[in-house]
């Protein structure tokens, strides 16, 4: 059984149970991808190796490092190399960021919009008591 909330029909306590096992799975696989995320880096290149920039998984600069070689440049180059490097190390934290929510998902997408999450969870609930009704028969 694949959990899907808009799909979601119990009709015995196994297949709640399977719902619990499945989104306690769910959880553990996101909880331990929360400490990968952090570790994350992204590295990026300008001006053909001479920019060398530095981003954590959130995108924020760690580091810019020039090759001595830069210094013949102008300066506009120069600001433009750094922010090509820059641009280039967030682009690839960016995509090792998504490849780990995608494997921790399955594939799923993750929803940000918190209101949607807030329906669909009380969705979940209304569908989950009415369910225990029915099979305890208690209303």
């Amino acid at each position: 059984m694949n959990f899907n909330p808009d799909d979601l029909r119990l009709e015995s306590m196994e297949d709640l149970e399977e719902v619990v096992r499945q989104s306690e799975e769910a959880l553990s696989r996101l909880g331990g991808v929360y400490g990968e995320l952090a570790a994350i880096t992204g590295e990026g290149f300008g001006a053909d190796g001479l920019a060398r920039a530095v981003v954590d998984g959130t995108g924020r600069i760690q580091k810019i490092t020039f090759d001595p070689r830069i210094a013949r440049l102008d300066t506009q180059t120069i600001a433009e190399a750094a922010t090509e490097a820059v641009l280039a190390a967030q682009d690839a934290a960016q995509r090792q960021n998504e490849e780990l929510i995608r494997e921790a998902t399955g594939g799923q997408p993750v929803t940000l919009d918190m209101e949607s999450a807030r329906r669909q969870f009380e969705e979940i609930g209304e569908d989950l008591a009415r369910s225990l009704r029915d099979l305890t028969g208690r209303d």
